[in-house]
């Protein structure tokens, strides 16, 4: 499987990506950026859209950044264990006094530690503001580029010099990286980052080879003395090693300049070393930062590492206060809890409510039906009283093959009650084929509408007009209805 990774160097005046691919038979660079941005119609923003939509760069590669803000470095910072922690978990209250700006606005990361003789720890500490990095990330989301790690330039060069250069990380050694604006001076032992100097530079368009390297060898004949003075209490040993990554241009005048006047034996650090080169991709691209950004990646992942994207999220994000937060869910969950409890016990009084009202109901029925009898269980005495009724209907109707049987009759009745109104029997006669109703309704509307709905029932006709009569006391009006059962229609 293969596995990609993209670096990209925001410089001042360029923007540099690399994309590396990791296979079975090694690192391949596999696409290459780089494009000046000095001019101001040079936009950084056109540049890393660019990235994936015109130069081929892979969508889905993880994406780790370098912003054109310098970090400042404390060397040999002298501190104890739990201070230690503190600074590796982002809180820079300890260096308070050592800030240019005031500690709740650093974002602080430690690129290397060391144990002292003392005990304690010397600490190598990278800091940068919290507002800068919120610009660079702006800068990048606008470019519809989402970094997963922010580095420091010269942790980046470190990881990709000392993947090149293995011999790098034996012993003491310089890295010294010129750009179009500064000097960074490193000093790395056994692999670790100790001191990390960045020094302004004053190189115009038109400087020549001659006075960069003039301005450059000066700088560092008085910085590596000082370092190793106050870094070692030594002067610098006369064949110091030192790995320098220049722009191609001057790189080779600059290693020369810098060996006469140092006595140091400079070598020009290549990204191509150990690493293999797509088609297309050109050897003098100064592409070591980028390189280092996307090794970061794909290299075995190392017990300090600079993020500082990863310390600034963890700062600007709101800090959860555990035993509140676990006050609130108890809270909810005994909430929902009562809230369940409450509907089970409405629901329950609505059942009883229910089971109430149906209990009424059969016994209204059994009273009216039964009123003779005494109600010990309503149900089983209806269904008794029906069962006697149904074998009495049937011995009668044998005599009479073919005739409706009194509960067919009074089932007519129930089936056509009407729906709207009040009707009530208050006495029905069946004899053969004929049958008379007594009773009692709240309306002459509703008694027609009955008579109606009767007329239209097969074998059922009216005899004798009901005659009805209003009750001057109740107001409801009583009939007499003669009817003729017929026969059943086959």
């Amino acid at each position: 499987m293969v596995k990609r990774s993209i670096g990209i160097d925001i410089g001042r005046f360029h923007l540099r990506a690399v994309q590396i691919a990791q296979t079975a038979s090694g690192f391949c660079v596999e696409k290459v950026f780089a494009r000046p941005t000095r001019r101001s119609t040079d936009s950084p923003i056109d540049m890393l859209r660019a990235l994936t939509a015109e130069q081929g760069f892979d969508r889905r590669a993880e994406v780790i950044a370098c912003l054109p803000h310098h970090a400042i470095f404390f060397a040999d910072v002298e501190v104890d264990a739990p201070t230690l922690q503190g600074l590796q978990a982002g809180d820079a209250s300890s260096l308070r006094d050592d800030l240019p700006i005031v500690a709740e606005q650093a974002v602080v990361q430690v690129c290397s530690s060391r144990q002292l003789p003392n005990g304690r720890h010397g600490a190598l500490v990278a800091t940068t503001s919290a507002d800068l990095l919120a610009e660079g990330l702006a800068l990048l989301e606008e470019g519809k580029v989402r970094a997963t790690r922010i580095e420091t330039p010269i942790t980046a060069v470190h990881t990709a010099v000392g993947f090149n250069h293995p011999d790098s990380n034996e012993g003491v050694a310089l890295l010294l990286v010129v750009d179009e604006s500064v000097l960074s001076l490193a000093v790395v032992q056994d692999g670790n980052l100790l001191v990390v100097r960045n020094i302004p530079l004053r190189i115009s368009r038109d400087s020549d080879e001659e006075s960069i390297g003039r301005q450059v060898t000066d700088v560092l004949s008085r910085e590596i003395e000082i370092t190793w003075r106050k870094l070692f209490g030594i002067e610098a040993e006369a064949d110091l090693r030192a790995f320098l990554v220049a722009p191609s241009a001057i790189a080779g005048h600059l290693a020369g300049a810098i060996q006469e006047a140092t006595g140091c034996r400079v070598t020009l650090a290549d990204p191509f070393a150990r690493m293999q080169r797509g088609e297309g991709i050109d050897g003098a691209s100064p592409i070591c930062l980028a390189e280092g950004l996307a090794l970061r990646k794909l290299l075995p992942r190392e017990s300090v590492c600079v993020d500082f994207l990863r310390a600034h999220t963890a700062q600007t994000r709101s800090p959860l206060n555990l035993r509140k937060e676990l006050a609130v869910c108890g809270g909810l969950l005994i909430a929902t809890i009562v809230v369940w409890i409450g509907g089970l016990f409405v629901h329950l009084s609505r059942l009883e409510s229910q089971y109430a009202q149906v209990t009424t109901q059969i016994q209204d029925v059994f009273e009216r039906t039964l009123p003779d009898e005494k109600c010990v269980s309503p149900l089983a005495q209806l269904q008794q009283k029906l069962d006697s009724l149904r074998g009495d209907g049937g011995w009668l109707a044998s005599f009479q093959p073919g005739s409706r049987t009194p509960l067919e009759i009074l089932g007519l009745f129930s089936a056509h009650h009407p729906t709207e109104g009040t009707l009530e029997f208050d006495d029905v006669l069946i004899a053969g084929d004929s049958v008379r109703v007594i009773g009692q309704c709240g309306s002459f509307a509703v008694l027609s509408a009955w008579q109606r709905t009767l007329e239209e029932i097969p074998g059922i006709e009216i005899v004798d007009e009901p005659k009805p009569g209003k009750d001057a006391k109740t107001g409801r009006v009583r009939f007499t209805l003669s009817l003729s059962s017929g026969r059943r229609v086959q």
